[in-house]
C-alpha cells in the first residue's frame, strides 16, 4: 500500500503545527515563571555601567 504524497506532508504539517503552538505555551510559562523583569539584574547593571562609561569616553 502506497501513502498519498498529499496526505503524509498535510499530516506532518499538523503535527508540526501542533508541536509549534506546544512550544509557544512552554515558552509563555516559562516567561511566566521568571517574571515580567525582563533582562536579569546583573544584566542590567552592567548595561548601565557600560552606557555610563561610554558615554565619558
Amino acid at each position: 500500500m502506497v501513502e498519498d504524497p498529499a496526505t503524509s506532508l498535510e499530516a506532518r504539517l499538523e503535527a508540526l503545527d501542533r508541536e509549534l503552538r506546544e512550544l509557544r505555551a512552554r515558552v509563555l510559562a516559562l516567561e511566566r515563571l521568571m517574571g515580567s523583569g525582563g533582562e536579569h539584574p546583573s544584566d542590567q547593571t552592567t548595561v548601565r555601567q557600560k552606557v555610563a562609561y561610554d558615554w565619558q569616553a
